[in-house]
């Protein structure tokens, strides 16, 4: 299988649109749905005679590329995605073998990444580099449901796509596991609940359309061009009226609670610390409340939105690993 011989490797930029080789690579759960995007400016001048547009009148025009990758969050070198999820990220020191990488909202300027596929031909087995440079993430979720790992999707938009750039050369941690629904827990308001899924995410939205005339087709950085829309969504059995009052409240302050997901890893990092994820919404909205039908114990799906409460971040994602650096 060609397949077995795919790579993805990323590595931050300093300028937006520079590439760089990429130095941290990780597993995906199939390979990365990252594309170049072309456009063709054609002109629609009128002659005589001509029925169909002439094949001298177009010109070619790289829009960069965009796309998607999906992964098991992995124990170790995730960190390297927190500042183009989030914008801030601040590092404690280390604490029995692991350090905390804490991901909040925060500028997006310059949190820029090259990414690298290696695709295989067929039937040669060849591997073929797609270097995408310039990658911003414009939006992001992390999932688990029972039997699952903790999943990461992330959106990406690029400046340019390329396959000239050589095939880094990929390498893995060791020694790393990822984080399994068995490890997870979630509480909302401060209690404790039994969770048969979780999803959490952020749109970032990014204005990806920067051209300009200036002698060149490709974009300049992404910019936010309207608020974060931090989103999350859970199933939990109909236990009680909790959380559906939080959803009928006729008070502001009745329908948020604070949601937090835990994801801890199977393998101690440290004498008894282990490598966790942790999200925090500190002011969900309970927005929607859908019922089971059938003959199934009652369920209920909740989703929402998190809100800037005007102290903390709307969303925070805190990445504990034995990794010095995000």
């Amino acid at each position: 299988m060609t397949t077995l011989l795919t790579q993805f490797g990323v590595k931050a930029e300093t300028v937006y649109g520079t590439g760089v080789v990429p130095d941290r690579f990780f597993e995906t759960n199939g390979i990365p749905d990252f594309n170049a995007e072309y456009g063709r400016s054609q002109s629609e001048g009128l002659r005589s005679g001509t029925r169909v547009a002439r094949s001298d009148r177009f010109v070619p025009h790289n829009m960069g590329g965009s796309g998607t990758v999906e992964m098991d969050v992995p124990t170790k070198g995730f960190g390297v995605f927190l500042a183009p999820m989030l914008g801030t990220v601040a590092s404690s020191v280390v604490a029995d073998s692991v350090y905390t990488h804490t991901g909040t909202i925060g500028s997006l300027l310059g949190d820029i990444l090259t990414a690298q596929v290696g695709r295989a031909f067929h039937p040669s087995g060849t591997t073929q580099a797609f270097t995408y440079e310039g990658g911003k993430i414009t939006s992001w979720e992390l999932s688990t449901d029972v039997e699952g790992l903790l999943v990461a999707s992330l959106d990406f938009d690029f400046e340019d796509v390329t396959t000239g750039t050589a095939l880094a050369t990929a390498s893995y941690p060791a020694s790393t596991q990822v984080f399994a629904w068995t490890g997870a827990t979630v509480t909302v308001g401060g209690a404790a609940i039994e969770a048969m899924n979780v999803t959490v995410g952020c749109d970032n939205n990014l204005k990806t359309d920067r051209r300009y005339l200036r002698g060149s087709a490709l974009k300049k950085e992404p910019v936010e061009t309207g608020k974060r829309e931090v989103s999350w969504s859970l199933d939990m059995d109909f236990v009680d009226l909790t959380q559906y009052n939080r959803f009928v409240s006729a008070t502001a302050a009745g329908a948020l609670a604070q949601i937090v997901a835990t994801w801890t890893g199977p393998v101690l990092a440290g004498a008894a610390a282990y490598p966790q994820v942790i999200v925090t919404i500190p002011a969900a909205r309970f927005d929607s409340i859908d019922m089971s039908t059938g003959d199934d114990p009652m369920t209920q799906s909740l989703s929402g939105i998190g809100m800037d409460d005007g102290t903390n971040s709307a969303i925070i994602v805190a990445y504990k690993s034995v990794d010095p650096t995000p």
